[in-house]
């Protein structure tokens, strides 16, 4: 069912911004901004080909969507793994699924929801360790932290909490110590196709902006340039972000206080008004039974929120609620299989019935506050965009755009092959200013900018009196 409602509320078409870079990047086999994402990419390239269905930006949003029904699956695999019947393991997925936030962020392509997927997994494989003991419940957790790590590496904050529940048992030293070696490899190995890529893609000089006489590094097809180890740390860690201060200040107070701030209202909104009362409950029936569970959980989602509250950079602070929504979810279901296990006679059948009230009045407000997310499958302002630009610029012009609009172009270009030969580079109206004059030379140059801009010494013309501006240099 999570499914059947995203894809029904899913983004139609291209996009903008950080959206448009991760639906052009992978089918081109790129390199996209900073972490960098090679699972992402990869699983991306091959998805993107395989499912050739639709437009490559609807097929990338599919994945996403996909994902976030895997998380929601997930959250139903634990509570059955920790003793659950089915149907609250699926009522608890439900309410997590139809949240504002888990609903929102599914609609439309990010590597934060993917990655969270497989974490959402590994925890399942590390609930279902400690109760079976079984190798293969170890080497799935093993496979799924290494595509979490790999399809985003802000997944390393879930590590402590995935660590605390996979140790409720404690695997052969021997065989663990191999297996984490292999993990560590296969992590490095995947990551070896930033540097590869970009030393490739440089070689055969695929990226057109290079012929404008650039280094090599721009977005799109080698962001960061990853091939030289200083462009390599910069991608992989973000550090033009400075996500290590973040880190560092994640457990002051100040950072703290913003936890509670920011995502407490928006977890009472998600789960409404008896949900965290079950949680609560269940988190407490669970410190009981196994509290080294649980406090990987609280850790699991914890982390993430503080880490949100610290990093004033990030514009979509949400997305690192997802962790925390899943765990606060997974308590709520488990307090509710704990009322029905110990419960007999009328008062397990009151019990139940509050919850079930809280639960479809939950998922009637769910389905009331976020009705507007169905608009968005006839959404099409990112094609329009394109088709504006392709009506209006001559053609082997250059055309000098920032990052929101420079993605949706790209699309254009790389994925589309409407742009023809017309260059796109992804910079401010002035970033290039001293070169323009050379460049005028062999190619036309548009200049796309949301403010009223004035270039020195060029005669410009504005195209059309559209938004944002595109103005004609010569």
């Amino acid at each position: 069912m999570p499914l059947g409602v995203y894809l029904a509320s899913l983004r139609g078409d291209v996009s903008f911004w950080d959206t448009a870079d991760l639906q052009t990047v992978p089918y081109i086999l790129g390199i996209p901004y900073p972490t960098g994402f090679p699972g992402y990419v990869l699983v991306g390239w091959l998805w993107s080909h395989a499912f050739a269905v639709g437009s490559v930006a609807w097929r990338l949003n599919v994945l996403a969507a996909i994902a976030s029904a895997g998380t929601a699956a997930a959250l139903a695999a634990l509570l059955i793994t920790l003793g659950a019947a089915t149907a609250i393991g699926f009522a608890a997925s439900l309410a997590f699924a139809l949240a504002a936030i888990p609903w929102t962020h599914a609609t439309y392509v990010d590597v934060h929801p993917v990655g969270f997927c497989a974490v959402a997994w590994a925890a399942v494989y590390a609930a279902r360790w400690s109760r079976s003991g079984i190798a293969f419940d170890a080497a799935a957790f093993l496979v799924a932290t290494v595509a979490a790590l790999t399809i985003d590496n802000s997944t390393v904050l879930a590590l402590p909490g995935l660590a605390l529940m996979f140790f409720t048992r404690r695997p052969p030293l021997r065989r663990g110590l191999l297996a984490a070696l292999a993990g560590c490899i296969a992590v490095v190995a995947i990551y070896a196709y930033l540097p590869v890529r970009s030393a490739v893609v440089t070689a055969a000089r695929i990226d057109p902006t290079l012929s404008l006489g650039l280094a090599p590094g721009r977005p799109f097809w080698d962001d960061g340039h990853p091939a030289t180890w200083a462009g390599f740390t910069r991608v992989v860690t973000g550090s033009d972000f400075s996500p290590h201060e973040a880190v560092i200040a994640m457990f002051t107070p100040a950072a703290m206080r913003g936890a509670v701030d920011d995502f407490a209202p928006l977890a009472a909104h998600d789960l409404g008004g008896v949900l965290p009362w079950l949680a609560l409950f269940g988190g407490a029936m669970l410190w009981w039974r196994t509290p080294l569970l649980l406090a990987g959980g609280i850790v699991l989602g914890l982390l993430p929120v503080l880490f949100a509250a610290a990093y004033p950079v990030e514009s979509e602070a949400t997305r690192y609620y997802l962790p925390a929504l899943f765990v606060l979810a997974a308590a709520a279901g488990y307090g509710v299989a704990v009322l029905d296990a110990g419960m007999h006679g009328a008062g397990r059948y009151a019990a139940l019935a509050v919850a079930g009230l809280a639960w479809v009045v939950l998922l009637g407000d769910d389905l009331s506050a976020s009705s507007q997310l169905f608009a968005q499958p006839a959404q099409h302002d990112g094609r329009d965009f394109i088709a504006r630009i392709t009506s209006t610029t001559p053609l082997h012009s250059i055309i000098v755009a920032p990052w929101n609009y420079a993605t949706t172009l790209a699309y254009g270009a790389y994925v589309l092959h409407g742009l023809d030969d017309r260059i796109v580079l992804t910079a401010g109206p002035h970033e290039f200013e001293l070169r323009y004059r050379r460049w005028l030379r062999q190619h036309p140059i548009v200049v796309i900018s949301d403010d009223a801009e004035t270039f020195t010494g060029f005669h410009v013309r504005e195209l059309d009196d559209g938004s944002p501006h595109l103005y004609a240099l010569r």
